[in-house]
């Protein structure tokens, strides 16, 4: 019986050799080819899955950043032409990108500009991975950990996201070096961080000593009076004694279900003291603080 040799498979021509993804997929091929390695030997080089190097090298898409590096490191590819080929894919030709509007690096003073600033620094370098992010960091924090800290993937995200800011100049200085901003850059960066610090600091300060300032109005004796007054205007009757604080819950019966709950003067006196179980009932109590209530009880 004569028998059939299995034919090699061939490799699919790049669907649009000249469109960004193409040509990044058609230097893959050319630098693992100069190597004489085939697509099983190049996966195991580069320490990641045959299907993802053929993914790379279709061209139908754009490849994880980790494996353009791999070729760059372990089959020669050169860096630079890697790196213009890598951002030019990942935008799409005829889409034009969003950037979230933030200030000018210079101009920043405050906590929510400052997230907005670190989130468009992240679209400008091609909304890179956590991961990414976090090998990125790796790498120099081992070299060099009296300038950076480790950036772990959630860190990475909280910021991106805007829940939270660096909380040290170290870390700021590693998330900026997991998205390629320069020293120079970063020199700026960390002088707009200790202004928005700085602006932090004066805000709690000065809140604190308005909050101060407000208990004093109520330690004395014609404070209790007040607050007293203020929480039987809305149809809370106290009781125990004025705990002293405007922000300190306080012990009060519904004058209407009578029912007990815990207050706090703060919120009566902004119009948000009311009694959960029967507020549709108590419409009456919910209006502004009469005028009585901030004066003396008459003298007969």
């Amino acid at each position: 019986m004569e028998t059939r040799q299995r034919k090699a498979r061939r490799l699919k021509t790049v669907p649009y050799p000249e469109s960004p993804s193409g040509m990044l997929a058609s230097a893959l091929r050319e630098a693992r080819w100069a190597k004489g390695l085939t697509q099983k030997q190049a996966a195991d080089a580069i320490s990641v899955s045959v299907s993802g190097i053929q993914r790379a090298e279709s061209g139908n898409g754009v490849p994880e950043e980790h494996v353009v590096n791999g070729y760059v490191g372990k089959l020669g590819l050169d860096a630079k032409r890697a790196k213009r080929l890598w951002d030019k894919a990942s935008r799409p030709a005829g889409q034009r990108r969003t950037l979230t509007s933030a200030p000018a690096v210079r101009l920043l003073n405050n906590s929510d500009d400052f997230a907005d600033a670190l989130r468009r620094v992240w679209e400008e370098n091609g909304k890179p991975s956590a991961q990414t992010m976090q090998s990125r960091v790796e790498e120099v924090w081992r070299k060099a950990k009296n300038e950076y800290v480790f950036l772990s993937r959630s860190t990475a995200n909280r910021i991106t996201n805007r829940r939270q800011l660096p909380t040290s100049e170290k870390q700021l200085r590693s998330y900026l070096h997991a998205r390629r901003v320069g020293e120079s850059q970063i020199r700026v960066w960390l002088a707009a961080y200790q202004r928005v610090k700085t602006r932090e600091r004066e805000e709690a300060l000065a809140k604190r000593q308005a909050e101060e300032e407000e208990e004093k109005q109520w330690m004395g004796w014609k404070g209790r009076s007040r607050a007293e007054q203020a929480m039987t205007a809305r149809g809370l009757d106290p009781l125990e004694a004025f705990p002293g604080s405007s922000a300190a819950p306080w012990p009060v019966r519904c004058r209407q279900c009578g029912v007990v709950l815990r207050v706090r003067l703060a919120a009566v006196i902004r119009g948000q003291g009311r009694c959960r179980i029967c507020q549709p009932l108590r419409t009456a109590h919910l209006a502004p603080l009469p005028a009585r209530a901030e004066q003396k009880p008459a003298t007969r």
